[in-house]
Order: C-alpha cells, then sequence, then structure tokens
C-alpha cells in the first residue's frame, strides 16, 4: 500500500484528504439531522457488504463458521446503531 502520512498513529493512504474529511466532519456537526442521516447510510451500506461477505463465507460454512458468527455479530452491532431522524 502506498502511504505517506500518520495521522494520530494510524497510516492514511495517498487517496484519503484528511483535511477535507475534517472540513465535512465539522460542516455535517453542525446540522444534527445530516449527521444521523450519514451515520445511518454508513451503518446500512455496511451491513448489505458484510452481508455480501456471508453469502461467500456460506460456500464452506463448516470452516468458516467462527467467522460467520464474527460477521454476522457485526451486522447486529451496526444494526443496533441505527438511530430515527426526527
Amino acid at each position: 500500500m502506498d502511504c505517506h502520512e500518520i495521522h494520530n498513529n494510524l497510516v492514511i493512504p495517498n487517496i484519503i484528504n484528511i483535511e477535507e474529511l475534517e472540513k465535512k466532519a465539522n460542516k455535517t456537526i453542525e446540522f444534527p439531522r445530516l449527521a444521523t442521516t450519514t451515520g445511518n447510510a454508513i451503518a446500512l451500506f455496511t451491513m448489505l457488504l458484510l452481508q455480501e461477505i456471508i453469502e461467500e463465507l456460506a460456500i464452506n460454512p463448516i470452516s468458516n463458521v467462527t467467522t460467520i458468527t464474527q460477521v454476522s455479530n457485526s451486522i447486529a452491532s451496526l444494526n443496533s446503531s441505527i438511530k430515527l431522524v426526527q
């Protein structure tokens, strides 16, 4: 991976513009509904991605049972993080 920057002890890929993300995050905080909607969208997207991973793992469920359980727990955790937008 081509990384050039260390930010808070994390290696950040060149494709991520930390300053731009920080500006967007600060702007989102100004609008609580937008923050909630954005968080819900990210959680839902991640849940759908994890569902695809489970489908791949289900091809060989015996050898992947531990991973399937972990991914399922992650989906459940994400589900509980979704908030009503009011």
